[in-house]
């Protein structure tokens, strides 16, 4: 089993012998990358999300199938036309109807898991040199709770893990081999997947700085290959987001749309200091290991070979996630700390294995014990985290029966459903009906709820509740929303259509009698949901 650790930084031959030959025996080495990408995929098949996946995921879904570009950001242009391209074939060659499509797309996300399991692999590999260190990379990933739970969704954070790790695999061995193309080709990759994930543009710095860490010589021909470099991420990362921001009107108001929805957003998440917290919580969630081992790795590796290329990108994904502490979204999403972890595995796992073997003496046993210790942390994760997923899952594959509860409404309802906001606008998109929502976050009326349902009633628009306590979290910044839909019960009237949906009158029709006891949804009344939150601080 031995395979000792090599220097990343060799003579230019011997950079090209050994990446030829990494390349000859990727196949041969199957048992080392194979085993870890088989465990992702059981585990991604066990976690995959019932229905779609978080609020993202939906409207994603609807992109693809209508072939538009998301509001978002720059459009993630490249995640949604693929879907689409998909759809189109699977339409036409196995009649899939829109009802199904999400199915295809959630299942292409699940296919890509395994994939990033072994890209990591390859990158490690070749940015150390050791099978054993790159099978740690592998399960770290493997057994990454991000990971494995967002490569059951409709959501672009593993798709852009993939190409990321893929362009960066590229654009080494480009700088290894002295191979401008191979280079310039993995530049492209990076800027495609901006459109994917926005943050993949962190990674830039990676093309200014590695050719010269590398062993490039700060000559004409390096200035002008890293300034290539530059120009094609770019076109490649914001064209078409240019594209249909200047000759889409469509779109530039949706994206107006969607930047005023965030600036709501932010007041509810300001940044601050205190962010910190979430931050280390959420990065401690996405690899325990990675964020432990990483500043004892920093300090080793700087003692042994100063600023190496494994060095280098380790700490352009540390500055990838630091960055990350500008965006309100940092306090609320752990999935976002998983930008960083492709360039932050090749150190961690080499000095997670190199310690190992010189404590124990012997990489057989530093290996076993890694892997140990990797697959413990994973488990120890999961059963902390499974009571907290159940609830939302359980969400989720009510999401997907929906359809049923929203058939009981008029078509042109407007629906105040809470964490089934999504299911509304879903079904909508379908063509299911023409409801519109009053969603929590972005688009609750803050303040003005009363105000809000009040204009609805008196432009003619029906209004109903949905107040089933599984959609209305008592938990952190859902409260205030949950406490203002609490206080409306004594301005309107009710009338029951449901078990759990009442359409909300005004106070002055006597035939709307029925009690919905809003109070109820209050967590001073649930204080076992209440136990049960996941507080990011």
């Amino acid at each position: 089993m031995s395979d000792k650790v090599q220097l990343a930084t060799q003579p230019r031959g011997a950079e090209e012998g050994r990446t030829s030959a990494n390349e000859a025996a990727f196949l041969s080495t199957y048992r080392w990358w194979l085993p870890p990408a088989a465990l992702a995929f059981i585990f991604i098949l066990i976690f995959a999300d019932p229905f779609i996946g978080d609020w993202d995921a939906l409207e994603y879904t609807l992109n693809a199938l209508h072939g538009t570009p998301s509001s978002m950001a720059l459009g993630r242009g490249l995640f949604i036309f693929f879907n689409h391209a998909l759809y189109i074939v699977a339409h036409g060659v196995f009649h899939l109807q829109p009802r199904q499509a999400y199915l295809l797309f959630k299942y292409a996300v699940v296919a890509q898991g395994p994939l990033v399991v072994i890209a990591c692999w390859v990158l490690t590999r070749d940015l150390s040199g050791s099978r054993q260190a790159a099978t740690v990379a592998a399960l770290l990933v493997t057994f990454s709770p991000v990971v494995v739970i967002y490569s059951g969704q409709v959501m672009t954070d593993v798709p852009a893990l993939l190409l990321t790790t893929v362009a960066l695999v590229i654009h080494l061995r480009g700088l290894q081999q002295r191979r401008a193309w191979l280079v310039i080709i993995g530049a492209a990759l990076l800027g495609a997947g901006v459109n994917l994930r926005e943050t993949v543009s962190f990674y830039a710095a990676w093309l200014v700085f590695a050719p010269f860490v590398c062993g490039w010589r700060p000559n004409r021909r390096a200035m002008l290959l890293v300034s290539l470099s530059l120009l094609v991420f770019l076109i490649f990362a914001g064209s078409g987001f240019a594209y249909w921001f200047l000759f889409d009107p469509n779109y530039r108001a949706a994206w107006y749309g969607w930047r005023e929805s965030m600036r709501a957003e932010s007041t509810l998440h300001p940044v601050r200091i205190r962010n910190v917290w979430p931050w280390l919580l959420f990065f401690l969630a996405t690899s325990p290991l990675v964020l432990l081992t990483l500043p004892m790795a920093f300090v080793s590796e700087w003692r042994r070979r100063k600023l190496s290329p494994i060095l280098l990108l380790a700490a352009i994904g540390l500055l990838a996630n630091l960055l990350l502490l500008l965006n309100y979204s940092t306090t609320i999403g752990w999935r976002y700390l998983s930008t960083g972890l492709p360039a932050l595995l090749p150190l961690c796992s080499l000095y997670l294995f190199r310690s190992l073997s010189k404590r124990l003496r012997t990489e057989r046993r530093a290996f076993i014990v890694a892997a140990a210790a990797i697959a413990l942390i994973g488990f120890s994760f999961g059963v902390y985290l499974w009571p907290v997923r159940s609830a939302t899952v359980a969400v989720r594959a009510a999401a997907k029966e929906y359809d049923r509860e929203l058939m009981k409404v008029p078509r042109d309802a407007v629906m105040i459903s809470g964490a089934q906001s999504v299911a509304v606008i879903y079904w909508r998109g379908i063509g299911a009906g023409e409801w519109d929502v009053i969603g929590p976050g972005a688009g609750w009326p803050q303040g003005r709820l009363g105000n809000t349902i009040d204009d609805y009633l008196k432009s003619g628009r029906r209004v109903f509740v949905d107040t089933d306590p599984r959609w209305w979290q008592p938990c952190g910044w859902h409260v205030s929303e949950v406490n203002e839909l609490v206080g409306i019960e004594p301005r309107f009237h009710f009338r029951r259509v449901s078990p759990a949906i009442f359409e909300i009158r005004p106070v002055d029709d006597p035939s709307a009698a029925d009690q919905p006891h809003l109070k109820n949804l209050s967590p001073e009344n649930r204080s076992e949901d209440v136990k049960r939150c996941f507080n990011s601080g």
